[in-house]
């Protein structure tokens, strides 16, 4: 759980960042020091409401995803292709739904972390690619690592996926979805996948 929180703590973000031209590592600066005064703010009340976890992280972690990224490189593009557009909106909307769930679960965790940030690694071949490595700090423990993968789009630094302490989440999900996948064949699973009793963890 505290890897979960280290993650969320960097994505929970308010929607008015401007983006436009910023430094990938200087908009996750941003959004890490607005999230610790949501936080503060909200502290107490994170613990007992579990629908204002859900609440704020929908309204304000969304934006900051490339949710057809996140789902179609999780999912893997030789499904991806097979679906229609009806079949990758359920999917992607399942599986993000998932991971909002879990983000949530995590807002009542944050007790005075601090977080550093490295300058950002751009791809050689796309400098609208970067790699942001950071390291949540807190007191007595010893610190971790929060890799970002981030793409601009539209203006925008968007993150298409998170690598903490080593573990990929897209292959960590996909490792979970696939022997499933398997079994039942896609579209079963895109159902299971919305429906909340049967949603994998």
């Amino acid at each position: 759980m505290r890897k979960l929180l280290g993650a969320m703590m960097i994505l929970f973000s308010l929607s008015g960042i401007a983006q436009a031209n910023a430094d990938p590592a200087v908009v996750l600066k941003q959004i890490a020091d607005n999230m610790i005064s949501v936080l503060d703010k909200n502290k107490e009340a994170l613990k007992t409401d579990d629908s204002l976890a859900d609440q704020l992280v929908r309204k304000h972690l969304l934006p900051k995803i490339d949710t057809e990224t996140f789902a179609k490189r999780t999912l893997g593009s030789k499904i991806w292709k097979k679906l229609d557009d009806s079949q990758k909106s359920a999917f992607t909307e399942g599986y993000i739904s998932q991971v909002i769930d879990k983000y949530a679960k995590g807002l009542s965790l944050y007790d005075g972390q601090s977080f550093q940030f490295e300058k950002p690694e751009f791809s050689k071949k796309n400098p609208n690619s970067a790699r942001v490595k950071s390291a949540m700090k807190q007191a007595g423990e010893q610190p971790f690592s929060i890799n970002y993968i981030m793409s601009k789009k539209s203006g925008d630094w968007l993150i298409t996926n998170i690598i903490v302490e080593g573990t990929d989440m897209r292959k960590s999900y996909q490792q979970q979805f696939r022997p499933r996948i398997k079994e039942v064949g896609i579209e079963k699973f895109i159902s299971e996948l919305n429906t909340p009793k049967l949603s994998a963890n």
